[in-house]
């Protein structure tokens, strides 16, 4: 147990040292270098008008630089999939196809993910200001949009992460509605 707390301690220490040096192009780089990636999900979702929160958990997939999946497996099946600009949407046996420029809101939304995936700081500021902190081991990235029709859906977004990883995301919208997404990454590809 005390070697445990060591190592801790020493990680803590070291992540502290480097946090200066850590800065946000430089983990937009190391993000870029993920080809692929797949994980498992938890999700929930605490709203105003609801006395309970709604949960959900699925797999999540990326491809660099552009595929999201997210497949929703528990309440019910659901799934997003995101291929360039093409969103396909299927749920309760539908399947609907549209493009991001017209949901442009929608487009905000999954950029804050995708170009975070995908090490793209450029398409990242092109919606979002954004704020890094922490270190390598542990850092977080908050986006706050600064586009007005997005801030209408979206008051912030927190990404939590560790080196290449993704291992949370936060969000509210701007009603105060707020989800958290904890991540389980199982597998890595990097270039």
């Amino acid at each position: 147990m005390r070697a445990k707390s060591l190592v801790i301690c020493g990680l803590i220490l070291l992540s502290a040292q480097t946090a200066p040096n850590f800065t946000l192009p430089g983990l937009m780089a190391q993000l870029a270098q993920v080809n692929s990636a797949s994980a498992s999900f938890t999700q929930t979702k605490t709203m105003a008008m609801l006395t309970t929160p709604l949960r959900s958990s699925g797999t999540l997939s990326y491809e660099a630089p552009d595929y999201v999946r997210k497949t929703t497996l528990a309440p019910e099946r659901q799934d997003f999939v995101l291929q360039g600009n093409t969103v396909t949407l299927t749920m309760n046996g539908q399947t609907k196809r549209f493009t991001l420029s017209q949901a442009p809101q929608l487009a905000g939304l999954v950029e804050g993910v995708r170009a975070t995936l995908a090490g793209d700081l450029p398409e990242l500021q092109r919606y979002y200001d954004t704020s890094l902190s922490g270190g390598p081991v542990h850092w977080q990235l908050l986006l706050r949009p600064h586009d007005a029709s997005l801030a209408k859906m979206l008051a912030w977004m927190n990404l939590t992460g560790s080196g290449d990883k993704i291992t949370e995301i936060d969000s509210a919208d701007a009603k105060g509605d707020e989800t958290k997404m904890l991540v389980n990454e199982t597998i890595l590809h990097a270039r």
